[in-house]
């Protein structure tokens, strides 16, 4: 679906996949606590990074009447993925607006997805980079 109709615009075929990844993460389980528990650490602080990036790039994206829904737009990573929100008890319409409400006659503002897709390449590069970078730490090339 393109911008501007209703529903999910995701497709699960242009995910951003990692050549690679799943042999460095079963590479890693085999080494010890205290080095997964560090690479974890590595993997929350990428995440968060990601995050920031679209975090930027949808504040270009979202609608602004007050700036509320611009202001809510937060960092919600954790070790295992890059987690972006928006929305709270104060500003219940992040999701309408975003995914729109045909009942109301919401057209959906995709600002997330908008900023995803103009920061695709950032964001697999930066996987890339850590990817890369336990790959020559760890020595496991």
């Amino acid at each position: 679906m393109a911008s501007g109709t209703f529903g999910f615009r995701a497709d699960p075929m242009d995910a951003v996949k990692i050549e690679g990844l799943s042999k460095v993460q079963r590479d890693l389980r085999k080494l010890s606590t205290d080095a997964l528990d560090l690479n974890k650490e590595e993997f929350l602080e990428t995440n968060k990074r990601v995050a920031e990036i679209i975090i930027g790039e949808s504040k270009k994206y979202v609608p602004v009447l007050t700036g509320a829904l611009a202001a809510n737009i937060r960092n919600a990573s954790t070790k295992k993925a890059a987690k972006v929100r928006a929305g709270s008890v104060g500003v219940p319409y992040a999701g309408p607006i975003h995914f729109g409400w045909p009942s109301r006659a919401i057209k959906p503002n995709p600002f997330f997805y908008d900023a995803i897709d103009s920061r695709r390449n950032e964001v697999a590069q930066r996987y890339a980079s850590l990817v890369d970078s336990l790959i020559t730490k760890y020595d496991l090339g």
